[in-house]
């Protein structure tokens, strides 16, 4: 898959729109044009969705193995109002030659029903992972009663008390060879992990080297989903869409989480570096 990214601080993001993408996803997941998963002796490489935000971003940039991680993913959503205006920042129109902005914004919750809405007419099977307290078997269900015929499997998925790799290797080759096989038993085509970033792009990363080093020749589309089962299941009330217009989700959900106020500090922080990126580090790359 091929598609055209703008880079924000050096993480790409894709630019096609909402409609192209998923386009690329249905001719990756069904190569025969007839809706059915066509299987070939040959290895795919799963494909890979994230979503950055400018807290992810900002992480980015002290992490390099999780900036890898985002910049090999074959699709990266413009997910948060942050990132489309830093687009709009960094890339405004009246420059000449210069990028396009990015103009849609593509909610991680309404790709995932996206993507299940596909899945549903296809009959292709979906994972969820991540959460606790059966809370995937939860979104799960809430997707099935929204998509008639959708079928899957979900499960809480590994316990990761730190945002380090280190814990991802720390929970034993068994584990994921295990977890492998559950995927492929159930026949999952599309899986969404729900771990919170970074540890869910970590657990999607190695969970495309298990299937890499199997030699897996089904196509699994791979997506990391944040707080999206919370939404699905009910237990987090998604803003309304006149708040999600004036780009205020992001306040909405810290009203409903308090807790969260510290991450904040990372948009601050982005919003720094943008600055930064548009009044000091392009002009001496133009010279």
């Amino acid at each position: 898959m091929s598609l055209d990214y703008q880079k924000i601080l050096n993480i790409h993001i894709t630019t096609a729109p909402r409609e192209v993408i998923l386009e690329e996803i249905k001719k990756y997941l069904f190569p025969g044009g007839d809706g059915t998963v066509k299987k070939t002796k040959n290895s795919v490489k799963p494909l890979v969705i994230v979503t950055p935000n400018p807290e992810q971003i900002v992480f980015a940039r002290v992490h390099p193995l999780f900036r890898d991680i985002l910049n090999r993913a074959d699709v990266a959503l413009p997910d948060g109002i942050g990132i489309i205006g830093a687009s709009r920042f960094l890339f405004p129109k009246m420059r000449e030659g210069a990028q396009k902005p990015i103009t849609e914004r593509i909610p991680g919750v309404e790709f995932v029903e996206s993507l299940a809405a596909i899945a549903s007419k296809r009959g292709t099977r979906i994972g969820l992972i991540g959460g606790s307290d059966g809370l995937a078997v939860r979104a799960l269900e809430c997707l099935q009663a929204r998509y008639p015929g959708l079928t899957g499997w979900a499960e809480s998925g590994p316990v990761l008390k730190q945002d380090s790799p280190a814990q991802i290797d720390a929970l034993g080759n068994d584990y994921w060879s295990g977890l492998v096989r559950k995927i492929r038993t159930h026949r999952i085509q599309i899986l969404f992990v729900g771990l919170g970033a970074p540890k869910q792009e970590y657990v999607i990363d190695r969970l495309v080297r298990e299937f890499e080093s199997a030699k897996i020749s089904d196509p699994v589309v791979m997506m990391s989903v944040g707080g999206t089962f919370n939404i699905l299941a009910g237990t987090l009330k998604r803003a309304p869409q006149v708040v999600r217009s004036i780009g205020f989700e992001w306040f909405w959900r810290l009203l409903q989480e308090p807790w969260r106020w510290k991450r904040q500090i990372a948009l601050l922080q982005f919003v720094w570096l943008v600055l930064y990126e548009r009044f000091v580090s392009s002009p001496r790359k133009r010279v």
